[in-house]
């Protein structure tokens, strides 16, 4: 029984442990998808500077909570997009 235990260890211990690398040719893919995270942030931030702008001016006339939402949602947008290459490494 303890053979077994013992065999079963070392088979999980050489388990290959792959690297994982770039295809040759997909510079121009990872330059895109560089771009298009860069586009989502600064959307985000203007968004955020926007929804911050409409909470001062909603202040005046009692609809903060539209404000808020718009803040929090470009929060949680700008979270994502900075996060997504480390999201996705864990499901890979």
């Amino acid at each position: 029984m303890f053979d077994l235990i013992a065999s079963s260890a070392d088979t999980i211990a050489a388990l290959p442990n792959p690297n994982p690398e770039q295809p040759p040719g997909t510079d121009g893919f990872t330059t895109l998808l560089n771009w298009i995270a860069w586009g989502v942030i600064v959307l985000g931030l203007a968004g955020f500077l926007a929804s911050a702008g409409y909470l001062a001016f909603a202040s005046f006339t009692g609809r903060e909570i539209n404000g808020f939402k718009g803040l929090v949602i470009c929060i949680i947008v700008c979270i994502l997009a900075t996060a997504a290459g480390t999201i996705i490494a864990v499901f890979v």
